[in-house]
């Protein structure tokens, strides 16, 4: 068997469609159901015999006791999945203060007060502490998740902004992990830690005898500065409830990360034409349409009964298009503004020149990759994952196609972008084909986002 697909004569750009997409107009055919639900089983093994997965949570945080208590008559939080961005991420702070002190104002009105991204260096993101507008409505707490390796810097640069850092990771009993990986990452895998933080969070405010303190809670990428239209927090999350069963809220995502002068001219020029300040009305949205990114509501309720999450297998790639496609195959709902954009900045400082995170991920994409475009096929399963690609030349290995046929000659020498877009490839292949119940098994879609045996540990590292 094959996966007929052709090339994305794109891949390799800074568009989404470019950057994480290496295969194009992939053909599925129920025939190759086996061949669809080996790719995802094959990782979920991998990771269960090196003895990764599943395992505890850890979440870690300067006392769990106090953010706990903090909870009480809160409205639902913020979260924010971060990564080597903390420098960034306090700068945009200290720029939203600048800002504030020139207006003689404490705070901004909303989220979508745009007179906050009219610094000359940098936006502040949108979960800044200044630009929650102050009262009842908005009386919510805010968080950023990053993996334990990143927890004392971003702790430590931070401080004092109103934000708590909750570090994560996956505890082995395995004492030697696998060559040049340590902890186990990924973008999955982020988003896995942060969902899981919002339910233990939910769970353990919530008083023996009484009612949670939220349902919901929104999540953020860590460079969102701001959401076109927004009519507000609040709305967003009336909105929800009159859904039943709605899993999620999404807005239309942003097709790049855009350099600060653009979006403070974009911020000028909406602020001119009278839509800098937080909308009146709630646009039409869509049910079940649309992918969900970038910025979210998600109900953490119904994520906790269903016990369901993103999946930790896709590491480089489509952890929001397969859990969307999940949701699409099991008639969940979903509400998508596509009148609500997410606007995204370019980020230009870090806090180390090479990242630990990306450097793990990068380990264990390449280890997914080699073991799936090895060994002999077996009935004619992968591994390795063929491609029989439309503009001819016959079946070939994915490595093979990818190199020979995808990847621009300038990136051809680098081994870690090779790896890459043969991770992306197959995470590609199984999150199209994750929506149609024909094309794969119940038991291989539950194992990957139905995962049993993963307890929450919390720890409290001041």
């Amino acid at each position: 068997m094959a996966i007929s697909a052709d090339k994305n004569i794109n891949y390799g750009g800074d568009l989404v469609n470019q950057k994480y997409r290496p295969l194009d107009n992939i053909v599925y055919d129920r025939k190759n159901k086996k061949y669809y639900g080996a790719l995802l089983d094959n990782r979920w093994n991998q990771l269960m015999d090196a003895d990764i997965l599943p395992k505890p949570l850890l979440l870690a945080t300067s006392n769990w006791r106090t953010i706990i208590r903090s909870e009480a008559g809160k409205r639902p939080p913020l979260v924010v999945i971060s990564s080597n961005r903390s420098k960034w991420i306090k700068q945009g702070i200290e720029a939203a203060n600048q800002k504030l002190l020139v207006l003689d104002e404490r705070s901004f009105r909303s989220a979508s007060d745009l007179r906050a991204l009219m610094s000359e260096e940098v936006s502040p993101p949108i979960y800044c502490r200044t630009r929650i507008a102050p009262g009842t409505n908005n009386n919510r707490n805010i968080y950023i998740v990053v993996n334990i390796s990143e927890y004392e810097t971003y702790k430590n640069n931070l401080a004092g902004t109103g934000i708590t850092v909750i570090g994560w990771v996956f505890k082995r009993s395995t004492p030697h992990p696998p060559p040049n990986r340590s902890h186990f990452v990924g973008f999955g895998a982020s988003r896995f830690a942060a969902i899981q933080f919002c339910k233990e969070l939910r769970t353990a405010a919530t008083p023996p005898k009484g009612d949670a303190p939220w349902d919901y809670a929104w999540l953020f990428d860590d460079n969102v500065v701001a959401l076109g239209k927004f009519p507000g927090y609040g709305a967003i999350e009336d909105k929800i409830k009159e859904v039943e069963n709605c899993v999620s809220v999404g807005f239309s995502g942003g097709t790049k990360a855009e350099e600060h002068w653009r979006i403070s001219a974009w911020a000028q020029t909406e602020s001119a034409n009278g839509r800098g300040q937080q909308s009146d009305t709630v646009p039409n949205a869509a049910n079940s349409e649309g992918l969900i990114q970038q910025a979210a509501l998600w109900n953490i309720k119904y994520l906790t009964d269903k016990a369901i999450n993103f999946s930790p297998v896709y590491i480089s790639s489509a952890e929001d298009v397969s859990f969307v496609n999940y949701f699409k195959r099991q008639k969940i709902s979903y509400l998508f503004y596509k009148g609500i954009s997410v606007v995204k900045e370019r980020v230009s400082i870090y806090d180390q020149e090479i990242n630990k995170v990306n450097s793990m991920r990068q380990g264990y994409t390449a280890w997914f990759s080699d073991a799936e475009n090895s060994g002999v096929s077996e009935n004619g399963l992968p591994p390795p994952v063929m491609v029989d690609p439309q503009q001819g030349n016959g079946e070939q290995k994915l490595s093979d196609f990818i190199v020979n046929h995808v990847l621009p000659d300038k990136m051809k020498g680098d081994f870690n972008i090779r790896h890459l877009a043969n991770s992306q490839a197959v995470e590609q292949i199984t999150s199209g084909a994750i929506e149609e119940k024909v094309l794969i098994e119940d038991r291989v879609i539950d194992r990957v986002f139905k995962i049993s045996g993963i307890s929450v540990d919390r720890r409290d590292m001041p």
